[in-house]
């Protein structure tokens, strides 16, 4: 019965070796595949940083893009009303000279027809008061 008593504590001793070394190997094991998952994670961590620098970058460019785009816009919104503004001052200029021609004109005509003009005054002054008075 000794004999099946130190067989029996033989086995118990290599199980329980079996199940330290199993235990061993399955904690290194572990470990292992902690460091890989560490490992992917820090390179996982490191493509989302240099993915977030990208963005950042790009919508830099953007943003100086838009800037300068804009500034284009302005500068040509602001040549073309310099322009209109020289083209309003030329048709002033055009119109009052036109105006200083019409009235020269008008008084020379006057100065050579002065009873003929005298009559078209009396004339017009005379319809504009009929007009005013069916008005009235």
């Amino acid at each position: 019965m000794a004999d099946i008593k130190d067989r029996l504590a033989g086995t118990a001793q290599n199980a329980a070796n079996k199940a330290r070394d199993f235990a061993s190997e399955a904690g290194d094991k572990a470990r292992g595949m902690a460091n890989k998952a560490e490992n992917a994670a820090g390179g996982v961590i490191d493509t989302v940083k240099e993915k977030a620098q990208d963005v950042a970058a790009g919508a830099g460019d953007l943003a100086h893009r838009a800037r300068d785009t804009v500034q284009d816009w302005a500068s040509s919104a602001a040549d073309t009303a310099g322009h209109a503004r020289d083209r309003a001052q030329e048709m002033a200029t055009t119109a009052y000279h036109k105006a200083e021609e019409y009235g020269e004109d008008v008084t020379h005509l006057i100065r050579r027809y002065p009873m003929q003009s005298l009559l078209v005054g009396f004339g017009i002054g005379f319809l504009l008061a009929q007009a005013f008075r069916r008005n009235a």
